[in-house]
């Protein structure tokens, strides 16, 4: 199986193991053609020949990239030999790219507290005391962008307490409604 993100280079390599000498087969056409998981035909078209490789002898290579995120197969196939295949998986985001806005310094926090006098059916819900911790919002920046003006995700945790009366909450999760 071929793993790979989004524009990520990846080979396509076919041995030919020739079983009557017990060497690779040299000089020989090979051809690939890539599917979608229904094998239908990508588009645009992703087949041709592979080249042989000039480091080794019946080892047939292409190396290339995919734009569109999912699941794959690669066909190849050589006059008197079995066919071959491979799956392929393209990656929607590049694990790279999430592990860079991960960075402790691309990470904001943003207490906020509960100020209103008569709580809401989620801060009642959640035992919120009047001026604790009702959620937090959580912000993720690119790793090349300089400022907060534009983040990439972010999402809210909402505190939970066992009793009006604490100070800190148990837990923090989903609102409860």
């Amino acid at each position: 199986m071929i793993r790979a993100d989004i524009g990520e280079r990846f080979v396509i390599v076919v041995a030919l193991w020739d079983e009557v000498t017990g060497v690779n087969a040299s000089g020989r056409t090979v051809y690939y053609d890539i599917r979608d998981e229904d094998d239908n035909p990508v588009s645009p078209p992703m087949n041709g020949l592979l080249p042989e490789s000039t480091v080794a002898s019946g080892i047939y290579k292409k190396a290339m990239s995919m734009n569109t995120a999912g699941e794959y197969v690669c066909y190849a196939t050589c006059n008197g030999f079995y066919s071959n295949t491979e799956e392929i998986i393209i990656n929607p985001e590049n694990i790279y790219t999430i592990a860079k806005a991960n960075r402790n310094y691309n990470i904001s926090v943003e207490d906020v507290p509960r100020t209103n006098g008569v709580a809401n059916a989620s801060q009642t819900v959640r035992n919120v005391p009047l001026n604790a911790t009702d959620y937090i919002i959580t912000y993720v920046k690119d790793d090349d962008e300089d400022d907060w003006d534009s983040t990439t995700t972010s999402g809210t945790s909402y505190a939970w307490y066992r009793s009006i009366d604490d100070e800190l909450p148990f837990r923090m999760g989903s609102d409860g409604l």
